[in-house]
């Protein structure tokens, strides 16, 4: 049987496999430290040393070949072409998103204008409206009040005008009629009654003309844009009838035929 021997002098035991079985036994799988020989290890192994590059040479890196990557983004598989067809939906879906924002941005700021011009003709409409109110204050007073002086045949013997006085009492059309101005002869006419929001400042007008062409002038009252019409009997004033109303105006129409001018006669303001 052939032995392996490790010599340390000229009387050294020689080694056996059993020596060496005992001390691996011994040891267990590991080996101490002090037992590695640097020298006997590592003596006759081949050392790397640089080599400097040869003059005028520099050092270029290869280029990349295409690796698999590059391949898949030239040959896309099936999965990444299914995900960028997911993708492709979700940014659109982000576009149309803010575009939708951008309408809805661009309906609130017009609904927000028209607001504003709303809120704007409101407050004029009050500014305008408390302006006439005052100026109606100033000229016909609280309550509304006219006041007129014409000559209808009523009692004017000694040459004075009767006076007439009309009020809007408590939303009540009312006109007081003072023959030859003599209160103590004093008639009244009641009118209509104003119905609405704010009619009790509403200002009555008089005027005296002779609407049936009778050579006797009548009582005009001009409340907003309707007329009543008193005629004179000659003693006092009475409301004119719808029947007579139609007459009138027959009788206007075939006057201004006859006449062949396009301009009303005195009475067509009356109505």
């Amino acid at each position: 049987m052939v032995s392996y021997t490790r010599s340390h002098g000229a009387n050294a035991r020689a080694q056996g496999w059993d020596d060496l079985d005992e001390q691996a036994q011994r040891r267990g799988n590991w080996l101490p430290l002090d037992a590695l020989d640097d020298e006997e290890l590592y003596a006759g192994t081949p050392q790397l040393h640089a080599i400097p590059a040869p003059r005028g040479e520099t050092y270029a890196p290869a280029k990349a070949q295409p690796g698999r990557r590059d391949r898949t983004a030239l040959h896309p598989t099936r999965a990444q072409t299914a995900e960028r067809a997911v993708a492709a939906p979700r940014q659109r879906t982000h576009v149309e998103t803010g575009m939708k924002g951008v309408q809805a941005r661009a309906v609130a700021m017009v609904a927000g204008a028209a607001l504003c011009a709303l809120a704007l003709y409101v407050m004029l409409s009050m500014v305008v409206e408390w302006t006439q109110v005052k100026l109606d204050d100033f000229q016909y007073g609280r309550p509304r009040t006219f006041q007129l002086d014409a000559y209808v045949g009523h009692s004017e013997t000694d040459g004075v005008p009767s006076h007439f006085v009309a009020m809007n009492l408590n939303r009540r059309v009312t006109v007081l009629e003072m023959p030859g101005s003599d209160s103590s002869k004093v008639s009244t006419i009641t009118g209509p009654y104003l119905f609405g929001q704010g009619e009790d400042l509403t200002p009555v007008q008089l005027n005296a003309q002779d609407v049936n062409a009778d050579g006797k002038p009548d009582l005009v009252v001009s409340v907003k844009n309707e007329q009543l019409i008193y005629l004179n009997d000659g003693a006092t004033f009475k409301l004119m009838t719808p029947e007579e109303r139609a007459a009138l105006q027959k009788t206007l129409a075939a006057t201004q035929s006859k006449s062949g001018t396009g301009a009303a006669p005195t009475g067509e303001a009356g109505k």
